[in-house]
């Protein structure tokens, strides 16, 4: 039966060829899904026994004699997991970080063991321990991350394994990886200790790469031209990462421009030409209908203000948040507004080592950072106490130094004034019994403060290829900065600020060991317990004390002066500060310093080039403070 619908089949196909007709045939959607889930359950497997083998290994060491062939193992089960991390990340994100691949830092688990303190483990920490020095202690240490990471692989096997794929999903897979590899895998950031990164991307290259072509399988006659220029585009970017085995020599700015952004843009046409849907599996902040990694929406702000008593993109919320952020009304004599201590014309900071209070005399505890691409993560203030924009106006009300007010009183003064009850009841009438309550003065201003976006300056223009002009310097500069200098990988692309690719779901802190003073010769850490004091039980943990966010880099040119007490007055200082190794590379005792203490050997000339590519980050010129 099976033999003559065969030849039945192949006799209709002849007399549709002999009749002129087109032969449609359907996008073979299950086979595509079929194919990447078994080579994914195959390399998934393989990477299991790679993690075998490394714990059985390491059990069986007894001595540091065996060091090398631990440290070749560890390499061998990090290139498998790269074969399978684009797939694995997205769709087992959290317990990703947390378990198999996340920095070799102590964290707070918020998903799973209720904030519960996670020792450093997996991937990431063993790729430190086997570069560490060679010592029984280490050894055992290197024991039992191995032990550890066998044990979550296997349980997160049964349950992940098989997996269920939808092809908008595997190119979304993809397109994350490809950030992935330029802010992660590119900039050292994953390989902390062997700074393998280089050769890591090339085997994620590869593996997204094989399985892209399974989608030339019965793929719509539209999508074949955006298909032949994407296997271009794998194949440049194989090449140069091939070619390339010098971490601080590879051309990242060229990887950026003439691969990345036509890849990643190439994925998107070719899915909407093979009329595939876009089904994420979860909500994250990468936007999957960007084109570029520095289109000004590749990070969609909505995720990070879920909870907002109403969506921070409305015209008319901005508007009236404007007004309000200007407004001294806000504080207790009428003496301060927002804009006091975030001046637009100084990057939406105020130019002082510490903020001016509503006392004369009198400053606040740190420096104002700039409220530019705020929106653009999970945590605010430089302690991280505020989950939202929303509650980071509360903050500023009741806080003594600042308006050392509430919201009883401005809601009073407000509804004095016949213009701000006209745009309160137009902007959010109908939701509540008073359209001027305490949700609603805090929204307007936390969507004022999110529409300050700043991806029109000189660099973005340049990456976007909108302008042939950039400076050689800066070019340099970009790459010491994603490269050599370490900078990017604390710094992510693309707002350069503390929030985490490829779905830039979490913002870091770091311990970078502040002084009180850039004084060599008589060091002081800086007493601000940072993080560790904000009021959060969550935070409250020996190992985040003097841990402080990691704020952006971009409109630097005009933030001065820099970190959370105002320290340095110029970019030279904070260079040379980073070059040192931080507050232990000058020699201080600093508990949990999260930046490496060893010197990052930076010339002058260097140090001058990433000054110069981060003053082509400035990009402030449309927002100005006042009127309606």
């Amino acid at each position: 039966m099976r033999k003559t619908s065969i030849l039945l089949g192949s006799f209709f196909i002849c007399l549709l060829m002999l009749s002129g007709r087109q032969l449609v045939i359907p996008y073979q959607k299950d086979t595509v899904l079929e194919k990447v889930a078994a080579l994914y359950t195959a390399n998934f497997i393989k990477f299991q026994n790679e993690v075998d083998s490394l714990a059985t290994l390491a059990n069986k060491a007894s001595s540091v004699n065996e060091w090398e062939g631990l440290k070749s193992q560890v390499e061998k089960t990090r290139l498998a997991y790269k074969e399978i991390e684009f797939i694995f990340d997205y769709y087992q994100t959290y317990y990703n970080g947390t378990y198999i691949n996340g920095a070799p830092l102590s964290k707070v688990s918020e998903y799973f063991e209720a904030e519960k303190v996670i020792p450093p483990g997996g991937l990431q920490a063993l790729d430190e321990a086997v570069y560490d020095s060679a010592s029984n202690e280490n050894l055992q240490h290197i024991q039992a991350l191995a032990n550890g990471l066998k044990e979550r692989v296997n349980f997160i096997a049964n349950i992940h394994l098989p997996v269920h794929l939808k092809s908008s999903q595997i190119i979304e897979c993809i397109r994350s990886g490809i950030v992935r590899i330029f802010t992660l895998g590119l900039t050292g950031y994953d390989t902390p200790g062997s700074v393998n990164g280089l050769k890591e991307s090339v085997v994620s290259w590869q593996s997204m790469e094989t399985t892209f072509l399974y989608f030339e399988s019965g793929m719509a006659q539209e999508a074949k031209a955006e298909f032949e220029a994407i296997k271009k585009h794998f194949t440049k970017g194989r090449n140069i990462l091939k070619a390339n085995t010098h971490f601080n020599v590879f051309d990242r700015l060229a990887f950026l421009k003439e691969v990345v952004n036509p890849l990643y843009a190439a994925l998107l046409e070719f899915q909407n030409a093979n009329k595939i849907t876009l089904e994420p599996y979860k909500k994250h902040a990468q936007n999957y209908k960007a084109k570029n990694l520095f289109d000004k929406d590749f990070l969609n702000t909505d995720f990070y203000s879920e909870l907002v008593y109403l969506p921070l993109d409305n015209p008319k919320t901005i508007a009236l948040g404007k007004l309000l952020f200007g407004d001294p009304q806000l504080s207790k004599d009428n003496v301060m507004s927002c804009a006091s201590c975030h001046n637009p014309n100084k990057g939406f900071s105020d130019g002082l080592p510490k903020s001016v209070s509503n006392q004369k005399g009198v400053f606040t505890d740190r420096n104002a950072p700039t409220l530019m691409d705020a929106g653009y993560s999970a945590r605010y203030f430089w302690d991280m106490r505020a989950l939202d924009l929303e509650k980071q106006v509360i903050h500023v009300i009741d806080n003594d130094l600042e308006f050392n007010t509430n919201f009883d009183a401005i809601v009073a003064k407000l509804n004095k004034n016949a213009h701000y009850n006209k745009l309160f009841n137009e902007a959010y009438g109908g939701i509540a019994k008073e359209d001027i309550n305490q949700r609603s003065i805090s929204n307007a201003i936390a969507a004022y403060v999110n529409s300050l976006k700043s991806f029109n300056s000189p660099f973005d223009k340049y990456v976007r290829n909108e302008t042939k002009e950039y400076p050689e310097n800066a070019k340099r500069g970009f790459n010491l900065f994603m490269g050599k200098a370490a900078c990017g990988s604390c710094h992510f692309a693309p707002v350069f600020n503390g929030t985490v690719p490829p779905f830039y779901l979490e913002s870091e802190s770091e311990v970078l060991g502040i002084t009180q003073g850039f004084d060599s010769i008589a060091l002081k850490l800086d007493t601000d317990l940072g993080r560790m004091g904000n009021g959060l039980k969550m935070d409250n943990h020996p190992f985040l004390k003097n841990s402080f966010k990691t704020v952006t880099v971009r409109n630097i040119a005009l933030t001065a002066p820099y970190m959370h007490n105002g320290l340095f007055a110029t970019l030279e200082d904070v260079l040379a500060f980073y070059n040192l190794g931080g507050g232990a590379g000058m020699g201080l005792e600093v508990e949990n310093q999260t930046l490496p203490d060893e010197p990052l050997d930076l010339s002058q000339q260097e140090m001058e080039d990433i000054i110069a590519f981060m003053e082509t980050l400035t990009d402030v010129s449309e927002y100005e403070v006042g009127g309606d």
